[in-house]
């Protein structure tokens, strides 16, 4: 039974823990608890607990959960509940170094989705990049490509465009003048976001916008809540109103959780991510530190 005060966990927004830390993870798991870096103060360390009863569910967030899937069974067997928000955009490999190819990853994905259920899987196109390399056109392309390749094996598409955050719009200026990455006015958002709906529509999948709220005026577009009570209720009506989760802040749409995650962790070196200020100088030299026996993800 679920303790009044559960936690949803987020698995992680800071780094790819399914690619990277699978084996870290259900340590963690079979210990029951996990040491949390305060990532605006690293002298603050917190305690979380990684016991079923005060976990709601796990969010995973990635690109590959390959690593994760011989763990899932026993995740399943200890009674926890679990979904995926799964990035899967077929970027350029200026824009995304690293990772499994296509054709691996869509084989993965319908294995995941055969083994639980299309429901369980949250497919994540996002960030949208228009640039010299992925302009409007090759969008519609991609998008098309992956839909219909996805379309029993996900009921959901959560998207947004890329935020200019400074260290993003750093990484991003490095890729010149290979690649131009383009800040398109709403018109033309709205314009690419009605065309990947309607290809969406024609597979069955929803849309959804990630903290995006001025393109909910989109028929079709419904507001994402990335991390989601009620979907977690509806995959798992067992615990449906066991708890009671905050929303967070307005634009987001996301219910509270625990991040178990670290910045600077990730080795994907995806050029527009928000979560690596510097792959050589941090990224590297603290996975480096990594020890997956440990009860904290980076020591």
């Amino acid at each position: 039974m679920l303790h009044k005060n559960a936690n949803i966990i987020s698995a992680s927004r800071r780094t790819d823990i399914p690619a990277f830390y699978a084996r870290w993870f259900i340590n963690r798991i079979r210990d029951g608890f996990v040491l949390v870096s305060n990532p605006f103060n690293a002298k603050q360390v917190y305690r979380v607990s990684l016991r079923p009863e005060d976990v709601v569910a796990i969010v995973f967030w990635t690109r590959n959960p390959r690593p994760l899937l011989p763990y899932l069974p026993e995740l399943q067997q200890r009674g926890f509940r679990f979904y995926f928000q799964w990035s899967l955009n077929n970027y350029p490999t200026a824009l995304e170094a690293r990772g499994p190819s296509l054709k691996r990853t869509l084989e993965t994905f319908h294995q995941v989705a055969e083994r639980l259920s299309p429901g369980h899987i949250q497919w994540r196109y996002d960030p949208i990049i228009l640039s010299n390399q992925t302009p409007f056109d090759w969008h519609i392309e991609n998008f098309s490509l992956l839909a219909s390749q996805l379309q029993h094996a996900t009921r959901r598409c959560y998207f947004s465009f890329v935020d200019f955050y400074k260290k993003t719009q750093k990484n991003l200026l490095r890729l010149q003048p290979e690649i131009w990455v383009d800040n398109p006015p709403i018109p033309l958002q709205k314009q690419l976001i009605q065309e990947l709906q309607k290809i969406a529509a024609m597979y069955h999948i929803q849309m959804f916008a990630c903290c995006e709220d001025h393109l909910l005026d989109i028929p079709g577009i419904q507001k994402a809540h990335c991390v989601d009570i009620d979907l977690i209720y509806a995959l798992y009506p067992e615990v449906a109103g066991a708890v009671k989760i905050k929303s967070t802040r307005p634009q987001c749409g996301c219910f509270a959780s625990k991040d178990i995650g670290a910045y600077d962790s990730c080795l994907f070196r995806c050029a527009y991510c928000y979560a690596n200020a510097n792959f050589e100088a941090r990224s590297l030299p603290r996975y480096a530190r990594h020890l997956p026996d440990k009860p904290m993800l980076i020591p």
